[in-house]
């Protein structure tokens, strides 16, 4: 029996599950169904996350972004998850000059004047899931889908529940990809991928400070690469924030393997004391960075969001803020092709998004791309481009405030 849907999203990380919370808000005439490879046991509605003091990953979530989130009612949740940004702090390391951006204090009431927040990943999967468990969306995990065949009016998904389970199909006419980099899927659509490989990885943790971080955010340019760190809320006492520490590979892997007492030195030292002593860190996770872009976002009957569409960076925090922006103006999109009458998979439709989407995309990617590389040369023409940069930002408030309100997710 052929199981049919309006849309099939497939993959149930941050991007599936907001696009799918976004498709109920704007289009609940629509039908949908997310389709997740790994088990996700939903949380009982009301209840609080279970979090851990330390070794928790953590999302940089621009002031935009938290708007999104308050438009689908889920602000109030994460509120008590998360760190504001009310200030970045960004220097180039070994040279006296460096930018503070900050939120217009006269708009601390407002999204618009935080530059952003910080939620920890363990708070924010439970919550999106919680909401979505609330909706009349299809959750269906786990699915491994096997194949997929496009047709003139969409999609045709072969998943199973198990390995070795009965084959199930299921019929869209809108296929959303919202897996990772490497995503089985465009493999088997033929659509190609334009990567550059940075020949670095990033290491994260969670680091503890000796005082308060006060809401401020630290992007530090080194000539091995740039070092964040992002506030966290206090747990259990301790002032906490989250490390992203780009490295190039033979280095990483070494930093990595220190003993714990070994590796805060270590970091003391590259980062400096701008945000004070650093006391402790938790378990280090390694990833490899590359850029990564599909060469296709979208076809008839299909769309790619999410890592598998681009991968950036971490340098900016910009890579789930440009993915989340995608997914609100999908929304939207069809939300309007739907008032009109037209399929969700109508190619028109989904052009009109892409036009929407290209500037935004463009300026982001570009650079997320163009300023590690510029940061961590060591040439005198670098050197004085960046330092004029940041004197810019220092004595041009026009230009700092469009720096902010890009960064914030309110440039466009």
């Amino acid at each position: 029996m052929v199981k049919t849907v309006d849309i099939a999203i497939v993959g149930g990380g941050m991007a599936g599950a907001s696009l799918a919370l976004l498709l109920q808000k704007f289009c609940p005439q629509l039908s949908v169904a997310l389709l997740e490879r790994q088990p996700l046991p939903l949380p009982t509605a009301g209840t609080a996350p279970q979090l851990p003091s330390f070794d928790t990953r953590a999302t940089a979530v621009a002031a935009g972004s938290l708007q999104i989130f308050s438009e689908l009612g889920l602000w109030p949740r994460l509120r008590d998850y998360c760190a504001p940004i009310e200030r970045v702090q960004v220097s180039d390391r070994g040279r006296g000059l460096g930018a503070i951006l900050e939120a217009d204090p006269r708009k601390r009431a407002s999204f618009a004047g935080m530059l952003g927040a910080v939620i920890e990943n363990a708070a924010l999967g439970p919550v999106l899931y919680d909401a979505l468990a609330q909706t009349d969306a299809q959750l269906l995990a786990p699915a491994q889908v096997r194949a997929v065949t496009m047709e003139s009016g969409g999609a045709q998904l072969s998943w199973r529940a198990e390995e070795g389970g009965s084959e199930r199909t299921l019929q869209a006419g809108l296929l959303v990809v919202a897996d990772g980099v490497d995503s089985p899927l465009c493999h088997q659509l033929n659509i190609g991928v334009q990567r550059v490989e940075y020949r670095q990885r990033a290491l994260i943790t969670t680091v503890g400070l000796q005082r308060d971080h006060g809401g401020v955010a630290y992007e530090r340019f080194t000539e091995r690469g740039p070092m964040a760190l992002l506030p966290l809320p206090r747990r259990d006492g301790q002032h906490r924030v989250a490390l992203v520490w780009t490295c190039a590979d033979e280095e990483a892997e070494q930093i990595a393997s220190l003993e714990a007492g070994a590796f805060v030195e270590r970091l003391q030292r590259a980062f400096g004391w701008r945000a004070g002593r650093i006391l402790r860190a938790g378990k280090v996770h390694s990833y490899p960075l590359s850029l990564s872009l599909a060469e296709e976002q979208w076809r008839r009957g299909l769309v790619l969001v999410g890592n598998c569409a681009h991968f950036l960076h971490p340098v900016a925090g910009q890579g789930f803020n440009l993915t989340l922006r995608d997914c609100h103006a999908l929304a939207l999109t069809l939300a309007r092709g739907c008032a009109a009458g037209a399929p969700p998979g109508e190619l028109d439709l989904l052009q009109e998004y892409g036009r929407e989407r290209r500037l935004d995309q463009q300026l982001t990617i570009g650079f997320s791309d163009r300023v590690p590389s510029l940061f961590a040369s060591g040439s005198l023409w670098a050197r004085g481009l960046r330092q004029a940069g940041l004197l810019g930002l220092t004595l041009a408030p026009p230009l700092r405030a469009g720096f902010v309100g890009q960064a914030a997710g309110f440039g466009l």
